[in-house]
């Protein structure tokens, strides 16, 4: 951004001073009457875009205090501008301040309207600032500056005075509750580098009877007027001066280096008057009255709506840029967690793999290695076992009396492959009981093989096959008898029970 300058207009010219780092640099002077063209050459030698800030200290400075009521919205400021038309339309140099709404009634808003009542003066410079590459940021007055220096040298709300000169010559000012109330500057040359202490009070005193008669000041206490000045004779003359308590005024010489330190300003007075000071609180304090026309700005407020828009769009580019950083986080991110992945399936591959080629070859084919594991998964996941089949048979022979059991033998057949077969396991019990023996008993030994013959046959679901029988039961009953096995004497009764194995 380029360099801000002041410009400071006073009736004796115009003079260019630079805003730097180390402090305000007076630059060049240019006088009313054969100036504006060295003040041409002036502006067209700074960088485009230079932002200007006008001062105008000149004593046609008008002010009008008015009441109005209080209005905000769209309507306020055309009510403000018509008011101004009113009062000041012969000149386009016009502003306004609010001192606050008052405290009873219906509140109005109390406004001070001000005007350069003298635009001759002004239009010159401001003509040849508006055609140059410059920018013109501001037109304040020296009295509404004056008012970042009155508020921090007193504090209350009661009315007082600031004095001090400038090179235009000798302003009072008058403030209440730190706010511009009135502005008067005198263009004498005894007001310039040493004023004289008679001219001073008599000044002061002439616009504190104006003050008095207009009822801005009080009459029942002495109200206070400070005086900045660098001189100590005039700080020693006007300590002793006529003016004391008992007039109304109650006059405070104050030095420019201690005004400058309650301002809180880098700044060593050098100077008798007070224009450097002034300077470095307008640098200090740009939010202002304005007195410029609304098309000289045009340019001002084109710059700060491409500083708003460079701002914005810096933000929108942080935004984006943050945005696409935390994309880039989230992909490579994804990326570590695919390579981790893919590195993993990588490891498992090549373990089964090793799994593969350390397994050694089976001796069976693969469809009887199925079945026998498809049957020995049948059996782990199976909880019925030969207990259920065994109560079942208990339960069957508990009737017969006096049998004697020789033999239970348990066994579960695979489940019939066949397609067009259901797919069952199939449990067979062979039980061996033992006859009574001897030929005397044989009426009883047949008796008791029917009868557990019987009593298997309540097995539900059973399949029975007599696998052995004494002889005598050959040609008794109309059943499947296998032989007996040659030179077994022995009166045995044996049968195969066949029993449907129900899975959990």
């Amino acid at each position: 951004m380029a360099a801000q300058h002041i410009l400071y207009l006073s009736p004796s010219g115009l003079t260019a001073f630079a805003i730097a780092r180390s402090g305000i640099e007076a630059l060049q002077r240019f006088s009313p009457d054969d100036g504006l063209e060295h003040f041409d050459s002036f502006l067209s030698r700074l960088a485009a875009g230079t932002r200007l800030s006008l001062l105008v200290d000149l004593p046609d400075e008008a002010h009008h205090l008015e009441t109005l009521p209080f209005i905000r919205g769209r309507d306020r400021r055309p009510m403000l501008t018509r008011r101004q038309e009113h009062l000041f339309g012969d000149t386009p140099f016009r502003s306004y301040l609010s001192l606050g709404r008052e405290r009873s009634g219906r509140r109005d808003e109390r406004i001070l309207f001000a005007a350069l009542t003298r635009p001759a003066t002004i239009q010159p410079w401001l003509r040849r600032i508006v055609q140059s590459p410059c920018i013109l940021a501001e037109v304040v007055s020296t009295s509404f500056l004056s008012q970042a220096l009155a508020a921090p040298l007193h504090s209350g709300a009661t009315p007082f005075l600031l004095v001090h000169t400038t090179p235009a010559g000798l302003r009072v000012s008058c403030f209440e509750n730190s706010q511009l109330r009135f502005s008067r500057l005198t263009v004498s040359a005894a007001a310039q580098d040493h004023p004289d202490a008679s001219f001073v009070h008599d000044e002061i005193r002439r616009s504190f009877d104006y003050l008095l008669s207009q009822r801005i000041v009080p009459r029942d206490r002495p109200t206070r007027a400070l005086v900045l000045t660098a001189d100590e004779e005039t700080c020693t003359t006007l300590g002793t001066g006529p003016a004391g308590p008992s007039s109304g005024l109650d006059l405070q010489p104050l030095r420019l280096g201690q005004a400058a330190l309650a301002l809180k300003l880098q700044y060593t007075p050098t100077d008798t008057d007070s224009l450097p000071l002034l300077l470095r609180a307008l640098a200090a304090h740009p939010r202002l009255p304005q007195f410029a026309p609304a098309e000289a700005l045009a340019g001002h407020r084109l710059q700060q709506i491409g500083h708003i828009a460079g701002i914005l769009a810096s933000a929108f580019f942080i935004a984006c840029l943050g945005y696409t950083s935390l994309n880039l986080l989230a992909a490579r991110s994804q990326r570590n967690l695919a390579e981790a992945s893919q590195h993993q399936a990588t490891l498992l591959e090549a373990r089964l793999k090793a799994v593969i080629a350390g397994t050694p070859a089976t001796p069976l084919p693969l469809e009887r290695l199925n079945q026998t594991l498809n049957r020995v998964q049948a059996l782990a996941t199976s909880s019925t076992g030969p207990e259920p089949a065994l109560r079942q048979l208990a339960a069957a022979l508990a009737p017969v009396p006096d049998f004697s059991l020789q033999e239970i033998e348990w066994n579960v057949q695979p489940p019939n492959r066949q397609p067009s077969a259901p797919e069952s396991t199939t449990q067979t019990l062979r039980v061996r009981f033992s006859l009574p023996p001897g030929i005397e008993q044989t009426r009883e030994r047949v008796g008791q093989a029917k009868a557990l013959l019987a009593a298997l046959g309540t097995l539900p679901g059973a399949q029975l096959q007599v696998m052995r029988q004494p002889p005598e039961m050959a040609e008794s009953e109309p059943l499947r008898v296998a032989e007996s096995p040659p030179g077994d004497t022995s009166p045995q009764f044996e049968v195969l029970v066949q029993l449907t194995l129900t899975h959990p």
